[in-house]
């Protein structure tokens, strides 16, 4: 009767994880076999757990945000380790969540980047590189702001998986002269450079920065060529098809 009285007891009783989460007893079967249900927007339950560990507050959530303070692993079929190592998935997701949540601190190139909140669920991310991914020689990257130029957010519908040797063409460091990356003022009038090589000078930094894009977009289609029957057509067609804009450069000040 008394060991009854003490199941019944603790039905219901209540404590927090190491971080933070409310969490409650909603099975109580003995010290050695209790369940427990997170207090969280998820309400995830956590089978045959023991009491002494609840009391400690050591049982983990899969919904805790343990990933930069934003992310977290959820539950289903993809793993973050396999035979000791990160998955291709997990390294891919924490590193966009890196760039985003702590190296934009400190990086100008990262300012105002974010991940939807979808893909702060490392389930759903990996469903979807597992879809786009395809097999290269060489790292796949993702990128967010190829498709739709002066993009933000890491999203399924804002993002491509991109050959990396194809997305460094579309790095654009910062600077603080004021003007494009490849311009340069020259006496009344502005040179345009591309790879070290002079394409001319012009009176205008606009028609510079047109001349040296346009040779810029041309070394591109030529390096998408290599890879046209690798990558999927529609990743083909965003970049070939991808056209440079000065009002889109953050270099520039009109």
């Amino acid at each position: 009767m008394g060991n009854r009285r003490c199941k019944i007891d603790r039905l219901g009783e209540v404590n927090k994880n190491s971080h933070g989460t409310l969490m409650k007893i909603i099975r109580y079967d003995g010290w050695e076999d209790i369940d427990v249900q997170f207090q969280d927007e998820f309400y995830y339950i956590k089978e045959r757990q023991t009491y002494s560990n609840f009391k400690k507050g050591e049982i983990k959530n899969p919904y805790d945000r343990t990933v930069f303070g934003v992310g977290y692993v959820g539950v289903g079929e993809y793993k973050t380790k396999e035979n000791g190592r990160f998955t291709i998935y997990y390294q891919q997701w924490k590193n966009m969540l890196l760039r985003c949540y702590v190296k934009a601190e400190r990086h100008h190139a990262y300012e105002n980047a974010k991940v939807c909140k979808e893909w702060l669920n490392f389930q759903v991310f990996a469903k979807w590189y597992d879809e786009h991914y395809y097999k290269i020689k060489e790292s796949l990257q993702i990128d967010k702001d190829i498709k739709y130029s002066c993009n933000t957010i890491y999203s399924p519908q804002t993002c491509i998986l991109i050959p990396q040797r194809i997305n460094l063409m579309f790095t654009n460091k910062p600077n603080n002269r004021g003007l494009p990356n490849g311009i340069v003022r020259q006496g009344n009038g502005y040179l345009a450079k591309y790879n070290h090589e002079c394409l001319g000078k012009f009176d205008t930094v606009e028609e510079a920065y047109h001349y040296q894009t346009k040779k810029k977009k041309e070394v591109i289609v030529e390096l998408a060529n290599e890879y046209k029957n690798i990558m999927p057509e529609y990743v083909y067609d965003i970049v070939v098809g991808y056209e440079f804009d000065i009002r889109n450069d953050k270099n520039y000040v009109a």
